[in-house]
């Protein structure tokens, strides 16, 4: 997604993430990948207490290794705070490619 970023914002869509771990867990992950919280170029929101995972219904819901974690979503969501789209991944791996985000933003209004 980061990669598409320029892409999203042609649509007048902003990129928010939302992170189910603690501030030291979400950066060890960066590290790993080569990256730092500032190099992510868009707005990571770390949901420890799993306020907006529980919210959106995807909290705790698949096993992943050794741990329970929440189940990869994608929603799109209007300016009036409306779910134009959505997608619960069925496995860690499973989420909706770039084109395909791309393709719902453009049914927008």
């Amino acid at each position: 997604m980061r990669d598409r970023l320029d892409d999203i914002k042609k649509q007048g869509a902003e990129l928010l993430a939302v992170d189910p771990h603690e501030d030291w867990s979400a950066k060890l992950f960066l590290k790993e990948i080569g990256l730092k919280t500032g190099d992510v170029g868009y707005p990571l929101l770390l949901d420890a207490a799993q306020t907006v995972s529980a919210t959106y219904g995807v909290s705790f819901q698949m096993r992943v290794h050794t741990e329970w974690s929440n189940r990869p979503a994608t929603f799109i969501i209007d300016r009036e705070g409306i779910i134009r789209y959505e997608r619960r991944g069925e496995s860690f791996s499973d989420r909706p490619s770039p084109q395909a985000i791309l393709a719902e933003l453009k049914k927008l209004p």
